[in-house]
């Protein structure tokens, strides 16, 4: 005969023991799929190949756009062309987000400052057709540097993405910075045209059918490697920066040279304006697209030649 004692001693262990069992088989199943169900991707129904338009703003609300037009990415809202790498990039990028088995890495919204995923986070918007399709915060790059931290509007928990997008979001390098990409075995003939000379040569050939590069005035030949090494830096031309496309101010309504670059299937000017005082830039004009760029001290040197400078 049990005497009370040992009765509530019994019915303590059987709570105990129902206890244990409902923590570790019913309670963790459930827990278990609630956290499966919480880390479910949100991106998951969006169609990356649809997408046509990508929207980020950063921590100060400037917002930055990229529209598709005939399968290729533009800056908005002046369609400037993009950088090709780092577009096929982004969109890789986002299609391994899409298809990715997001983990959560905090249920505490005090954390989202940590992981950059609050008001420090870029807010990336995809649309199609004007109709917003997916959002989300793109957070800092975990310590294991192979994901990264995301998070979203209304949403008090932070997510990991095993993926990084280095590179795909700086946002400053989607503008195309090349200002020119020609083949030199085209080009037959440049003038440069400065405000007070112009010099002129080219390698079409002469009275007795002997192709050199030389004056085209005087047939002076000049040195084969000083104007194939010209070519070779003016034809791969690459702006180090891309300022604000307005031309007052810039010198490029008076030009302190034209440079003119002809041939087979080419006809390529650029317009040398003024010097930018703030970083010591020169601002250059592309005629055939009317795009502005900026170039360095040695770029320059390299678009000013002199007759004897290719003897």
């Amino acid at each position: 005969m049990f005497n009370k004692k040992n009765l509530i001693l019994i019915i303590i262990l059987a709570a105990l023991a129902l206890g244990a069992y409902l923590y570790t088989g019913p309670y963790q199943r459930w827990q278990t799929k609630k956290q499966t169900a919480d880390s479910a991707n949100w991106l998951a129904a969006v169609d990356v190949n649809l997408v046509n338009k990508i929207e980020v703003a950063d921590a100060d609300g400037k917002t930055y756009a990229l529209k598709k037009d005939n399968n290729v990415w533009l800056t908005e809202p002046d369609n400037w062309p993009t950088e090709k790498i780092i577009m096929d990039a982004l969109e890789e990028k986002l299609a391994n987000l899409i298809k990715a088995d997001l983990e959560i890495a905090s249920f505490n919204p005090d954390n989202k400052d940590s992981f950059e995923t609050g008001e420090s986070g870029l807010r990336v918007k995809l649309s199609q057709d004007n109709k917003a399709v997916g959002e989300f915060i793109l957070g800092k790059v975990a310590s294991d540097y192979g994901s990264t931290y995301l998070g979203r509007e209304g949403d008090e928990r932070t997510y990991r993405a095993p993926i990084t997008f280095v590179r795909a979001f700086d946002v400053e390098s989607w503008r195309d910075r090349t200002i020119l990409n020609l083949s030199t075995s085209g080009i037959d003939a440049v003038t440069w045209q400065y405000q007070a000379q112009t010099i002129a040569i080219n390698n079409l050939p002469d009275k007795r059918g002997e192709t050199y590069w030389h004056a085209s005035s005087t047939l002076l030949r000049l040195s084969k490697e000083k104007v194939e090494g010209f070519l070779n830096s003016v034809t791969k031309l690459e702006a180090s920066d891309i300022p604000e496309q307005n031309i007052a101010g810039a010198g490029l309504d008076k030009p302190t040279l034209g440079l003119r670059l002809m041939g087979q299937g080419i006809d390529e000017t650029l317009i040398l304006g003024s010097k930018k005082e703030q970083t010591s830039e020169y601002f250059v004009q592309k005629q055939s697209s009317g795009q502005i760029f900026l170039i360095g001290e040695e770029q320059k040197k390299e678009l000013e030649k002199r007759m004897q400078d290719l003897q």
